[in-house]
């Protein structure tokens, strides 16, 4: 069933859809004999197994039962969506869908909708009669993917018997992609096995849905320049060889009039009384703002409308959480998808560190910060949720701490969503995009903070690559190893997370605390953390930390110089136009659908 959300253009002067879909039974099947026994959720048990399709958005697919659930509503709304393109396109155009590709494209984000190439198939071939030839040409022509990440575990893989025994139909032309693909490559074809390997749809007993949006779209693109090279030179390198030029990159942008107009209704005051309203349709007239980074009335309304921006975040806090925290101290905010190589746990790391230092030595110069973190786990992640945790802990204990009240506190903002992100991004002076280089794909999180004037704290990874090359490094802060010392770090099996440990006092003092009881009173100790450090420490937390902990200090003692602080965030915001979605969206409809 399709429910229409209104979506408004800016101005009011364009509206479309947003179409969304809910499960319901095409017919009830009511078990009356369940119901005279007494089992009434027996009774209305089919009703409640196809209502759970789109009952929850991204249940837990970490057992049998989860991932099915995860195909049958990937395949509700692929199944649905066509139907609806080829029901609209037969209303408007014509019943002949050979000209389909001419009319319609059909953009899948990441390999959540890759089911599109095969039910497309399914549709043209058992229901408009055509060839195999004439239905592949125009599902290649009409389908381009966009991925979105490097991680294998969100390149999805599913088991070929769960996709063969709840889509018979759909498996089949799956299987004859496939056979197809593989047919193609010559017995004698140089590297043919470890090519198939890599890039045959059907492999080890899984379907390997990147791969097969790969091969049934005519264009593949990236995010970030880092991520589209990596995908060339690493996850899909095998498909770059033998297919150049599909893979393309479209580096990712987000809505300025949202993010910023909407979002920062003082400072976007302020901007179009100094260059005027153009910059809501034209985001490229931010730039003008660089004739005002040293004006000194401006930097003056930038540093007022920053202050009534971290108040109102101080009022929704205190009305929401309880929290009371204080605008006149610099707000250090990560908030984002709660995943280890977005590295949440160094910043929590840098957090402990930092109180062991003041109990030290009470007489450190620093200035005072609240630290914020918001953000979601997945519901099968437990590292992530562990993270999550540990906050909790660590704020619960450096909080009530007289010995360190005014100089740092830690809160975490639940519920995160658009709505309250509305209110972080334009009150945030220090935005922390401390990934593990080379694993971001983009992110767009940067970008809006960026947009509001606070300052990157950062490694070289996705999109904050090009923000440092666009503000440059003084006006951001970079840290850490870099995507290509990572990988020949892990090609020469150099690391050994163990012997940091057991070398730098520092950090096995912060280890320590993980399972020597100081932060337990909540919910326990942290062993799962630990020995993901200490043992592998997959995304470098440890070989990162000094040199991320150095430049938060620098970048916290720069504070200090106001005008100095609020150029830097003036050329933030001039220089983040080219992060606006338009441009993004631009290049999407001229290089790749051809609009």
């Amino acid at each position: 069933v399709p429910y229409d959300v209104p979506i408004l253009g800016y101005g009011g002067e364009t509206a479309t859809t947003l179409r969304l879909w809910s499960a319901e039974p095409c017919e009830e099947i009511f078990d009356i004999d369940a119901f005279n026994r007494g089992d009434y959720a027996a009774a209305q048990r089919h009703r409640a197994e196809i209502e759970a399709i789109t009952s929850l958005l991204y249940p837990n697919d970490n057992g049998e039962r989860g991932k099915i659930l995860r195909v049958k509503q990937e395949y509700l709304f692929v199944a649905a969506g066509l139907r609806t393109i080829i029901r609209s396109y037969k209303k408007k155009i014509s019943n002949d869908l050979h000209e389909l590709p001419n009319y319609v494209a059909i953009h899948t984000n990441d390999t959540h909708p890759s089911l599109c190439a095969p039910e497309l198939l399914r549709i043209l071939i058992d229901e408009e009669e055509f060839s195999w030839d004439e239905a592949w040409e125009v599902v290649t022509k009409t389908l381009s993917y966009t991925n979105h990440t490097i991680l294998p575990e969100a390149l999805e893989k599913w088991p070929i018997e769960m996709v063969r025994n709840l889509l018979p139909r759909v498996y089949d032309f799956i299987e004859e992609i496939d056979r197809r693909y593989c047919e193609q490559f010559r017995k004698d074809f140089p590297g043919r096995n470890d090519l198939l390997m890599k890039t045959a749809v059907l492999w080890d007993g899984q379907v390997r849905m990147a791969n097969l949006s790969v091969i049934a779209g005519h264009s593949v693109n990236g995010v970030a320049p880092l991520h589209t090279e990596i995908l060339k030179k690493s996850v899909l390198r095998e498909f770059e060889e033998t297919m150049p030029g599909k893979i393309n990159n479209k580096a990712n942008g987000v809505t300025h009039r949202r993010f910023l107009g909407e979002a920062n209704p003082s400072y976007a005051k302020l901007i179009t009384e100094a260059i005027g309203d153009g910059w809501m349709k034209d985001a490229e007239r931010l730039e003008d703002l660089l004739r005002f980074k040293d004006d000194k009335a401006f930097m003056e309304g930038v540093r007022a409308s920053k202050r009534t921006n971290k108040l109102r975040l101080a009022q929704y806090l205190a009305r929401e959480t309880g929290e009371m925290i204080d605008p006149d101290t610099i707000f250090d905010v990560q908030v984002k998808r709660f995943h280890a190589y977005k590295r949440q746990l160094l910043n929590i790391f840098k957090i402990m560190d930092l109180y062991e230092q003041i109990l030290e030595n009470p007489k450190l110069k620093i200035q005072p910060t609240t630290f914020l973190f918001a953000g979601k786990a997945a519901q099968g992640y437990e590292f992530a949720k562990d993270t999550i945790r540990l906050i909790h802990s660590v704020a619960d204990i450096i909080n009530k701490d007289p010995r360190v009240k005014g100089l740092i506190r830690v809160v975490f903002v639940p519920n995160f969503a658009v709505s309250n992100a509305q209110l972080i991004y334009p009150a945030s002076d220090i935005s922390e995009q401390i990934s593990t280089a080379g694993f971001e794909a983009s992110g767009t999180g940067n970008m809006k903070f960026m947009m509001n004037g606070a300052i990157t704290l950062g490694t070289l990874d996705g999109s904050t690559v090009d923000i440092a090359e666009r503000v440059g490094t003084e006006n951001c802060r970079i840290f850490g190893l870099k995507a290509d010392e990572i990988d020949e770090i892990r090609r020469s099996g150099s690391y050994m997370p163990m012997e940091v440990y057991n070398s730098d006092a520092r950090i096995r003092r912060l280890i320590d605390r993980l399972t020597d009881g100081t932060y337990e009173r909540l919910s326990g100790n942290f062993s799962l953390i630990r020995d993901s450090v200490v043992h592998s420490d997959e995304f470098f937390v440890l070989k990162d930390f000094h040199a991320y902990a150095d430049a938060w200090r620098e970048l916290n003692k720069q504070y200090t110089d106001a005008d100095k602080w609020t150029g830097m965030s003036i050329v933030n915001t001039a220089k983040s136009w080219y992060f606006s979605s338009d441009r993004t969206i631009r290049e999407y409809a001229a290089d790749i659908w051809q609009l």
